[in-house]
């Protein structure tokens, strides 16, 4: 069996950092750290008993997900392997729209991007592709570190779709809620494998 274990920290710091002026939105996004309650989630995580046995840790290029994925690296002795393919999704060029109607469009259309931005179905393609290869590696026990928009595209290939009260996307796997539509300030999410063969998805946190 692999056991495949996804996380999401959503705690990030708000503080206002000033770049210089040539700095792009998505360097911004990139470089933007954890604050001081997503720390000690992330801390928190090497006492998790389920992720005992963790032999590969990969973080998207992200500051906030290294500064997630280092504390089980370190307690194991574990290198971070980065991969862009776990980045978070590219919003593109927002332009005079507010990032709350971008997504709510990309939770009804898959294929909708702003320019120079990516679909839900774009980072659906590269997550899965970067799944594909983690399930021919030889580790078992696999700690991954991504992003919120990222492992919601990624889930939409073992869940079901609907809609919550307020029009927001909800997914469930085996009549259990993965993604409610609300924000969490961690993620969480064990997916199952054996023998390259899907068995099963659960949230953790």
């Amino acid at each position: 069996m692999k056991h495949l274990y996804f996380i999401s920290n959503n705690l990030v710091s708000k503080a206002n950092v000033i770049y210089p002026k040539s700095t792009t939105f998505n360097t911004v996004r990139e470089r933007t750290m954890l604050n001081s309650k997503g720390e000690m989630k992330a801390v928190a995580l090497t006492k998790y008993k389920v992720l005992d046995d963790i032999e590969v840790v990969y973080s998207s290029e992200y500051f906030c997900a290294m500064n997630t994925a280092k504390y089980i690296a370190e307690s194991k002795a574990l290198d971070i392997v980065i991969d862009a393919r776990l980045n978070e999704r590219v919003v593109g060029e927002l332009g005079c729209n507010e990032y709350r109607f971008l997504k709510g469009m990309q939770e009804h259309d898959f294929d909708y991007k702003l320019q120079n931005g990516e679909s839900i179905n774009d980072v659906r393609a590269r997550m899965t592709e970067f799944l594909y290869d983690v399930l021919i590696s030889p580790e078992k026990n696999v700690l991954i570190v991504t992003h919120n928009i990222a492992l919601l595209s990624l889930m939409l290939k073992f869940c079901n779709q609907g809609f919550n009260l307020y029009d927001r996307l909800i997914l469930d796997y085996n009549e259990e809620v993965i993604f409610d539509g609300v924000f969490h300030e961690m993620d969480l999410i064990e997916v199952v494998y054996d023998d390259n063969t899907f068995v099963g998805i659960r949230r953790l946190i």
